[in-house]
């Protein structure tokens, strides 16, 4: 994420950001959405603008739980069923294996809600059972220019905020395989603010739609054409436009499955459940302090006093300039050091430490085995926002809303990276089925909060 794309933001909504913070799994009913930005074709150059607006907008009204994807490849039918609702801003044929795909329609068909956002449209076309789900495909964007929308359904939920016609400057869809039959239109083009006689406009109708709903099976579809545009994704009619949608094909949120149940790690209080590395007390230079846990002096790396092997870890990270610590899973005190045995989860201030300069050992990789997509960290001193997934030996990173990279241990892709790594000649290394969660010690300040565990059955 650049400098630019954080700028825009603090000026769109400073008070949002004031601390920002993954809404804590407590059992909240609020919606739960996952927003994917593959982009399989072209890369809408907006994507990561669209990311932080729709994570603020999660925020500000306590609106929804949000987390964001840039790989379709982690579209399982386990990951579907933490979320109310999947948004696509994606293009392309995207890497969805069959069962994937089928899974993907039996959310939706069981109750789940499917936003598409602009080039949602422009994806899966040789999928057709994707076409009939959202109601037809994009067929080229004769107009980008300012044109009059009209609001065909002011009643409804989605667009009741809206007056009956307004003017937007935006690339503006076609669609070909569609019929506003299947459909439920929200919003349409005003033909008499566009050229309809221009070469690249294949409709005959004269039918432009620019958003509409469907229902499938138990569940709802909602897709906007508009978004292509950052001013569009600044204004205000969009972005209530986009909640309202986010919410409606919701319908009722779910609550978390009965079994959720998280525990805290670190009471916030008191260091009770953890311990040196092969030692019976906490060194004295990790400390509770002001409802944190902090490393204040030479300590050494710490571990839980319990062992997991299949989990969700939530936590919440601060460094000071030029920090550097990791968080460990699966430790076995069979080894001489914590990284002989537990994978790390790389804590590093990106910008001021050397190991930033390499995004396989940044903060949020798999370090020295694998890269996040993205430099997602929040500015130097602030809270950073972490949960770490490990089912069964499927891994996911995922940092301030963001998912930062998955991978499955001992899977040939996994074993290349070890074998190219420093970890090759350590055969503890990710090999612990059941072990500590652990916190390293680099010699630099740290501090942890929020710190919580969800066993996965």
């Amino acid at each position: 994420m650049t400098q630019r794309y954080r700028a825009i933001i603090f000026a769109l909504a400073a008070t949002m950001w004031m601390g920002l913070l993954e809404e804590r799994p407590t059992g909240q009913t609020l919606p739960r959405v996952l927003y994917l930005t593959h982009s399989a074709g072209f890369a809408h150059s907006v994507l990561p603008f669209s990311e932080e607006v729709l994570l603020a907008l999660g925020r500000s009204d306590n609106a929804f739980h949000i987390d964001i994807t840039r790989d379709a490849a982690i579209l399982t039918a386990d990951v579907l069923s933490r979320y109310d609702v999947v948004v696509f801003f994606t293009t392309g044929e995207l890497p969805l294996n069959p069962q994937q795909q089928e899974d993907f329609l039996a959310f939706i068909r069981s109750g789940g809600g499917f936003v598409g956002i602009h080039s949602a449209t422009d994806t899966f076309y040789d999928w057709s059972a994707y076409g009939e789900l959202l109601g037809g495909y994009f067929d080229n964007h004769p107009w980008r220019q300012n044109v009059t929308v009209k609001v065909e359904n002011p009643a409804h939920p989605i667009t009741k905020h809206l007056s009956e016609s307004f003017r937007i400057s935006d690339e503006i869809y076609q669609f070909k395989n569609w019929t506003r039959e299947n459909v439920n239109v929200l919003l349409s083009l005003d033909i008499s603010s566009v050229d309809v006689d221009s070469p690249q406009v294949h409709r005959t109708d004269n039918d432009f739609a620019l958003a509409w709903t469907k229902s499938y099976g138990a569940g709802r579809m909602f897709y906007t054409a508009l978004g292509h545009e950052e001013v569009v994704w600044r204004d205000d009619r969009f972005q209530k436009l986009v909640v309202n949608g986010i919410l409606w094909a919701a319908g009722k949120p779910q609550t978390l499955a009965t079994g959720d149940k998280w525990q805290l790690l670190f009471d916030g209080e008191t260091t009770q459940g953890w311990r040196g590395y092969k030692r019976d007390t906490i060194p004295n230079g990790w400390q509770a302090i002001n409802g944190t846990l902090t490393r204040v002096s030479q300590a050494g790396d710490i571990l839980t006093t319990g062992k997991y092997e299949n989990f969700e870890l939530s936590f919440e990270w601060r460094l000071e300039s030029k920090g550097n610590s990791g968080v460990f899973f699966r430790v076995s005190e069979e080894g001489a050091v914590v990284w002989h045995s537990g994978p790390e989860f790389q804590l590093l201030h990106n910008a001021g430490h050397r190991d930033g300069n390499d995004p396989i050992t940044s903060a949020g990789s798999n370090y020295a085995i694998h890269p996040p997509v993205a430099d997602v960290t929040r500015p130097i001193g602030t809270w950073n926002t972490s949960r770490l997934i490990v089912n069964q030996g499927q891994v996911e990173h995922w940092m301030n809303g963001f998912h930062l990279l998955s991978y499955e241990i001992n899977s040939p892709d996994w074993q290349e990276r070890v074998n190219a790594s420093k970890f090759v000649d350590l055969p503890l290394y990710g090999q612990t089925p059941s072990g500590h969660i652990g916190i390293q010690d680099h010699g630099d300040p740290v501090s942890f909060r929020n710190v919580m565990i969800r066993v996965i059955d």
